[in-house]
């Protein structure tokens, strides 16, 4: 993230911009396709949001959306980067999507890109399954329109968009990860060289400063003989690596979340304005922890089915026309090995476990709530059980290297 004064993004007191963050795609460690990638994913978010778009969203909030700041030199921030750029122009030109990128040009609120980037994505994994999507659509009642509506034979569904993010104490621990990667990603553009390792937990302003003191120190070391430098301090673990070396990663982390009463007071907000407009499905992305930090989360896939199931029909017996619900974690940076995974209940709710390409992972929860919504859980099914396979579908509709080449494995 470009920051002011120290931590300012490459050594600079640049304010972000479009050339800032190609400059830094320009890096000699990446791959040509990846480098490809990159470039035209900026290029094409430019030309949508306009050459000043990053810099009032930095003026606006104090930081630089994230698959924008970290795309150039982090796989998960590359995908999700990709999987922008991309839904944005496969959409162009359906109903209502010149209405969502106008939103996101003016609204510069992390909820407001959010909610835009589920909408474009449930329209975008529809469409390749043969579906028509429309968004912001207002045929279905007098109220607030549907975000998107897709169509595919004798098929119609609603679909309200909601992501549930952090909380403001999470924000804040959110704040100091983004601030310290970003001074590492300035002493990485400064020397020539990789940090990797893990960063441990989150250290008072004295000690991070000390910490990113000694990044430097090595990084500087590195520089002069070309040989890696260890760095342990304040719980981190790292080794500062010279140029041409493969393979590495930077791990540090947030572990908050509020649980279920926040989550479903945002759920029955959406249901009662989903069914103004028409009713239909809810989907969610649950960003503020839940999949990651509760006891639940650490159940098995099909334990996590039933229970959510539970407690999504108990909380939306109260509103009328809600058929069912899709709750996922969001495209989360895969933390370890994750592998394929699949739960289905008799009463078709479903549970998958996808890695997705940039080494990130989704798990999505599909619980019908009413008795016509059990056949469209399976269409649902179907957009998110092939979702693995989207991008690389996506980057060849656009004449662009594939996953294979753009991440290296």
């Amino acid at each position: 993230m470009p920051d002011q004064g120290a931590n300012s993004t490459a050594g600079t007191d640049d304010r972000p911009s479009w050339d800032l963050y190609r400059r830094m795609a320009e890096s000699p460690h990446v791959s040509l396709a990846r480098r490809q990638a990159t470039l035209w994913a900026l290029g094409e978010l430019e030309q949508r949001m306009g050459p000043d778009w990053l810099e009032r969203y930095w003026d606006r909030t104090g930081h630089v959306p994230e698959e924008v700041n970290l795309g150039g030199a982090h796989a998960g921030a590359l995908g999700s980067l990709l999987d922008f750029a991309l839904r944005l122009q496969l959409l162009d030109g359906a109903p209502g999507a010149a209405t969502v990128q106008r939103e996101m040009k003016r609204d510069l609120r992390d909820d407001r890109r959010r909610h835009s980037a589920l909408q474009l994505e449930v329209a975008a994994l529809a469409v390749r399954a043969g579906f028509s999507a429309a968004l912001e659509d207002r045929s279905g009642g007098q109220g607030a329109p549907s975000d998107v509506l897709l169509r595919r034979g004798p098929h119609a569904v609603r679909v309200e968009t909601f992501a549930v993010i952090p909380d403001e104490r999470f924000r804040e621990e959110r704040a100091y990860w983004d601030r310290v990667m970003a001074r590492i990603r300035s002493i990485d553009w400064q020397y020539d060289v990789s940090v990797a390792g893990d960063l441990g937990g989150h250290l008072g302003d004295p000690e991070a400063a000390e910490l990113l003191q000694r990044i430097a120190a090595a990084a500087q070391a590195v520089a002069d003989t070309g040989q890696e430098r260890p760095v342990a301090f304040g719980g981190a673990q790292l080794r500062v690596l010279p140029p041409g070396i493969a393979g590495y990663e930077l791990r540090g982390g947030v572990q908050t979340s509020q649980g279920w009463p926040r989550v479903e007071r945002r759920l029955l907000q959406k249901a009662a304005q989903a069914a103004r407009a028409g009713g239909g499905w809810l989907r969610a992305d649950l960003m503020d922890g839940t999949w990651q930090f509760t006891p639940w989360a650490r159940a098995s896939l099909r334990e996590k089915v039933d229970q959510i199931a539970e407690l999504l029909k108990s909380a939306l017996c109260q509103v009328d026309g809600i058929t069912g619900v899709v709750a996922s974690s969001g495209a989360c940076v895969a933390q370890g090995q994750f592998h394929g995974e699949s739960a289905r209940t008799p009463d078709h709710c479903y549970g998958f476990v996808r890695p997705l390409p940039g080494a990130r992972v989704r798990e999505t929860m599909i619980i019908p709530v009413s008795p016509g919504g059990r056949d469209e859980a399976d269409l649902w099914a179907g957009l998110y059980n092939s979702e693995d396979s989207w991008l690389d579908w996506a980057l060849g509709q656009a004449r662009l290297p594939g996953c294979r080449q753009v991440f290296g494995r």
